[in-house]
């Protein structure tokens, strides 16, 4: 195999010419300060570039080298605009060099190139000749990574993209829990032949795990309970990435530290044992003021106050205070991380209450609160235990349906309850699972204290939710089901919004959040909520441009007025698509969706995160 001498071209007319330029240059930017400010400084931004034009290209795209070359030009979406590509004069003397190391990374090594610099303007002419093309893809593994090796026989071989198979390979064994890999790849280049052949050799080795973490750098007033609490993994279960990435992201939820290190790199025996460095950030409060519309609540205007690390060790208080038309706000909220330690698991300690008020179909709902929760997460469980006393005031402000008479009482209703919430989290990731399944459930017992003619009920409430999710190839599909029961001794004995209502992004979305109450038809419902409660959400996602995504879905969902009634009067089903962002903070979602048998029944929801 023979590897011929890489041969730059220099053009001494490009140098030249860079002295008169730059003086030009400097002599129009003094005449424009007589001009008008803006348009001065857009005349000087021009003269600090010449246009480029770029010729011969067959194969290679025009935009990647532009950007390769530093070019100023229009983007795709700015469709408003000419292209107008220009390059700053700095750039100029490094075209040379930037241009063959652009073309030997596309596997372009016999590519010839001019470059043609005056007052007038760039011009690079390329002439590719014929790419190193890969010509055998060997490997030899036992852990599946096709869909990782992104060549193709006859694909022009990118250096680029070489490496980045690699990357995308060693990302693939860490998260599915193998440190301890032997990954050996290599890419053969006959340049007499003008071909590649490429080579992948894995030998996955055994699954590694988590050991004790160790916390070996932190602040004075921060136990080491606060930090580990954080860990989204408990020692001798499998090493993976994703938990490592959740344990990051909770750290940062305690708002406190400004740079945090979890050290995964020491490693005995396949057993990984974190360190974790943290250091706080500077400010610890947060004020927001916001304003605008909301697609549920209509015009609104919203504050809210955060201490962070109040009176120390990681503690949080805050305000909220909202105001529209629909919703008024006026609460505090208190949260206590790691209040203690029980077998091995901490629990954090939530403190919610204020003021909230809420208007709906027929009615209005005052309600003064206090919510206590302690609760556990790990990488996989969640546990939660709460107790809520409430008292509300139901004040009437339409008529309600007829069937919804004998259920609805305005007036004053105090209510005690407790609760509690199991869930599994078997999804490989959760902000953008693309396999995996999510289980949960959610119980309430309580006793309900009406005035006038409401009697005295003991109620209790459950819910129960799935999620299965599957990938094939790049495309996602999800299902989603929720089922619910409210049981109440006494007819009307409970406030009418305590009661199932459906809609919004997360159940039904041809409506918006809770604007389905009982459902009678398959296009309509009366506007108080139901004791029973199905709801089924179908959809897939697939890819369309980088990390742009497009959706389509089905929703069905039936509320009925009694309890245990799993047949109902109807059933409402929604279809539609949508469009995905993947973010690091999770997907923003565009969806359109509309009623089956009504398409005029529509919405458009916007929402941040995943909807399974």
């Amino acid at each position: 195999m023979r590897r011929e001498p890489l041969i730059a071209l220099l053009m001494g007319g490009a140098l030249l010419a860079m002295p008169p330029l730059l003086s030009a240059a400097s002599q129009a930017s003094t005449e424009t300060q007589r001009e008008h400010p803006g348009e001065a400084k857009e005349k000087e931004a021009e003269i600090k570039t010449l246009p480029i034009t770029i010729e011969g290209l067959e194969h290679l795209d025009v935009d990647s080298l532009y950007d390769v070359l530093g070019v100023k030009y229009s983007k795709w979406f700015e469709f408003w605009k000419e292209k107008n590509p220009r390059i700053p004069l700095e750039l100029i003397p490094s075209i040379q060099d930037t241009l063959r190391g652009y073309l030997d990374s596309k596997g372009y090594y016999d590519a010839t190139y001019t470059v043609k610099v005056d007052k007038k303007g760039v011009t690079i002419v390329i002439d590719e000749k014929k790419p190193v093309v890969v010509e055998e893809i060997n490997v030899s593994s036992d852990f599946p990574i096709g869909d990782y090796i992104s060549f193709e026989k006859g694909d022009p071989f990118e250096t680029d993209t070489f490496t980045s198979v690699k990357s995308r390979i060693k990302k693939a064994l860490l998260k599915e829990g193998y440190c301890s890999y032997d990954l050996d790849t290599k890419a053969y280049v006959d340049l007499d032949k003008r071909t590649v052949d490429l080579v992948y050799r894995l030998k996955k080795g055994d699954l590694c795990h988590f050991g004790n973490t160790t916390v070996v750098s932190k602040p004075e007033d921060i136990r080491d309970a606060v930090i580990l609490s954080r860990m989204r993994y408990r020692p001798g279960d499998v090493f993976t990435t994703e938990r490592v990435n959740e344990s990051y992201a909770a750290l940062n939820q305690l708002g406190i530290f400004g740079q945090t290190l979890i050290n995964t790199d020491i490693k005995y025996f396949n057993v990984v044992r974190p360190e974790v460095s943290a250091k706080y950030k500077e400010h610890m409060h947060r004020y927001t003021i916001s304003a605008g519309y909301d697609t549920e609540v209509g015009m609104r205007v919203r504050g809210t106050y955060d201490h962070y690390n109040f009176f120390g060790g990681g503690r949080k208080l805050g305000l909220v205070a909202q105001y529209s038309s629909e919703v008024i706000e006026l609460s505090s909220n208190f949260f206590q991380p790691a209040l203690f330690e029980f077998s091995g698991l901490y629990f954090d300690l939530y403190l919610d209450g204020g003021y909230y008020q809420e208007a709906y179909d027929f009615y209005d709902e005052k309600k003064v609160y206090f919510d206590a929760k302690i609760n556990h997460i790990d990488g996989f469980w969640d546990y939660s235990l709460g107790f809520s006393v409430e008292r509300l005031n139901i004040v009437k402000t339409g008529t309600p349906p007829p069937e919804e008479e004998d259920s609805f009482y305005p007036g004053y209703f105090s209510l005690v309850y407790g609760y509690g919430e199991l869930a599994y989290d078997g999804r490989d990731s959760k902000l953008n699972p693309r396999n995996g399944y999510y289980l949960k459930g959610y119980g309430e017992f309580g006793y309900s204290m009406g005035e006038g003619e409401v009697e005295d009920s003991m109620y209790y409430k459950w819910i129960l939710e799935a999620h299965l999710i599957k990938s094939f190839g790049l495309f996602t599909f999800a299902t989603v089901g929720h089922a619910g029961v409210i049981y109440d001794e006494k007819p009307g004995s409970l406030p009418m919004s305590k009661y199932f209502y459906a809609g919004g992004s997360y159940s039904n979305r041809a409506y918006g959040d809770r604007d389905i109450g009982v459902t009678i038809t398959p296009t309509s419902d009366w506007g108080g909520g139901g004791r029973t409660w199905l709801n089924f959400t179908a959809e897939m996602q697939y890819p369309i441009w980088g990390d742009l995504y497009g959706g389509i879905f089905y929703d069905a969902t039936m509320i009925a007025m009694e309890d245990y009634d799993f047949k109902g009067e109807a059933w409402i089903q929604s279809a539609g698509l949508g469009a995905r962002y993947i973010t690091p903070v999770g997907p923003i979602k565009l969806d359109f969706g509309m009623n089956i048998h009504d398409p005029s029944i529509n919405r458009i929801s916007i929402m941040i995160g995943q909807s399974f």
